[in-house]
């Protein structure tokens, strides 16, 4: 799954308002599970709350709504983590930056 998906994924959500979000989720693949209503899983605060899955991203919230706009927070996050702005390649740790101390300026081929 590429950071291109993830950002047209939320970005389609983010646009999309009421019950259809909720629609929009569940055909885009997502996966909507409620809290559990079997006493023994209540201790588990994970079992307590709604849960939105998509393209590998776990959010929660209290309800569906609050659930899906969590995910997508989180899915323009993970989209955008160490991207230029221009292009979207991976950001390089030395783009820009001159020769690291007592680096030759030219090194042998």
């Amino acid at each position: 799954m590429s950071a291109q998906t993830l950002a047209i994924a939320a970005a389609e959500l983010a646009a999309t308002q009421g019950l259809y979000k909720i629609l929009k989720f569940q055909d885009l693949g997502g996966t909507l599970t409620p809290p559990s209503d079997d006493p023994s899983d209540w201790w588990e605060p994970e079992n307590l709350t709604h849960r939105a899955e998509l393209h590998g991203i776990m959010a929660s919230a209290d309800n569906f709504f609050d659930a899906i706009t969590a995910w997508t927070k989180a899915a323009h996050q993970a989209s955008a983590r160490n991207r230029r702005a221009t292009d979207g390649r991976p950001d390089c740790p030395y783009n820009g930056q001159g020769l690291a101390p007592g680096a030759t300026p030219n090194p042998a081929a």
